[in-house]
């Protein structure tokens, strides 16, 4: 009896990095088996970045000029793969004879270049300036209950791969307390400089944010005797998530957040000698829920 062994497939000789899981770098490397001939230059380093409904390709091997192209995100993410692999493989030259060459003309031999001692690897880091402006509604509710209000930010999404920044200032309504034998009318504009992490992108993005928030916590009261006004500074914590659908640069989404105020504030009202003050803690969280549009800026 002969038995036959036949060896498996490795994967594509060239460096494949993706910020994404769809497509992943995994998927584009396997579709490279196929059109790579031997697995392709060990020196090339292709990099794909998907930002919204658009992807970026990039190819970069020593001693050529980088090549780059932006394609829409049509399609599943086999559809993805498929398309920056064929991209990829037609920029190295590697393609199977008669899949993807002009008539008459083979496609030139794949010439495998050796890395010169000391030359540093490709970067694997993929690297986005892209900037959002963005602006939104929110719904909050705390311990003296419902209100509403407006927030504007900025930020870069995926500065570093799916890590990046946001910059907020946002306002809600004022709030009205009965402290004592008057009524005490709260402000408390808040800003906050958040990191992101997308933690999940399909047709839908899941993005996690987290950070410090500065309030202003302006206080007026009426009705009294002897009315006041006072004006303080807390610091605090906000962690939200949020649903995103990308639009072309551009994205819809809706976030749900919780701003914790570990510093306690309270509002005193002086009454006559002979009573005793009046002290009315301030809710030290909120849960705001908001509903925005991002502008996208290349």
């Amino acid at each position: 009896m002969v038995a036959t062994v036949m060896p498996l497939p490795s994967l594509a000789a060239a460096l494949v990095s993706s910020n994404s899981n769809c497509p992943s770098s995994d998927a584009i490397s396997l579709r490279l088996l196929g059109l790579l001939a031997e697995g392709g230059p060990e020196s090339a380093a292709a990099r794909v970045h998907v930002e919204g409904e658009s992807m970026r390709i990039e190819l970069s091997t020593p001693g050529e000029e980088s090549r780059q192209r932006t394609v829409p995100t049509t399609g599943d993410c086999d559809s993805l793969a498929e398309m920056a692999a064929f991209i990829i493989a037609v920029w190295l030259d590697a393609m199977p004879v008669g899949t993807f060459s002009t008539p008459g003309v083979p496609p030139r031999e794949v010439r495998h270049k050796t890395k010169a001692a000391g030359e540093a690897d490709p970067p694997d880091t993929a690297f986005s300036t892209r900037t959002l402006l963005s602006g939104g509604i929110f719904g909050l509710a705390d311990g003296l209950g419902a209100s509403a209000g407006l927030a504007t930010m900025i930020g870069m999404p995926n500065l570093i791969e799916s890590v990046g920044w946001l910059l907020e200032a946002s306002m809600s309504m004022s709030r009205q307390i009965t402290v004592g034998q008057g009524t005490a009318r709260m402000w408390r504009p808040s800003f906050a400089l958040l990191a992101t992490l997308e933690l999940y992108r399909k047709r839908w993005l899941l993005r996690a944010q987290v950070g410090p928030v500065l309030g202003v916590l302006l206080v007026n009261g009426s009705g009294y005797y002897a009315n006041a006004s006072d004006t303080s500074a807390v610091w605090g914590g906000d962690v939200g998530l949020s649903l995103v659908r990308p639009w072309k640069r551009h994205e819809v989404w809706l976030r749900l957040d919780t701003l914790g105020w570990p510093q306690g504030r309270s509002i005193l009202s002086q009454q006559a000698p002979s009573s005793a003050n009046v002290i009315v803690p301030l809710p030290g969280w909120e849960v705001r829920s908001v509903l925005g549009f991002s502008l996208g800026i290349p």
